[in-house]
């Protein structure tokens, strides 16, 4: 329940984000740009973390004893 929640607010979020990107002008833009370079620079690093953390569970699954 909270994880359907959860995606749909952040669907709401993204489309409104979209819809003021298109419709504001430029000079109302500014805490968009904030927005979206945050997110430009936490994907990379949390896929990374992602992987390696993938990496070292999976790893850790196929030990023999």
């Amino acid at each position: 329940m909270l994880r359907k929640l959860f995606c749909t607010v952040m669907v709401i979020i993204a489309v409104v984000l979209a819809i003021l990107g298109i419709t504001l002008p430029r000079e109302h833009l500014q805490w968009i740009i904030y927005i979206t370079n945050f997110f430009d620079i936490m994907i990379p690093v949390l896929a990374v973390a992602g992987i390696i953390n993938y990496l070292m569970k999976s790893n850790a699954c196929c030990e023999t004893k």
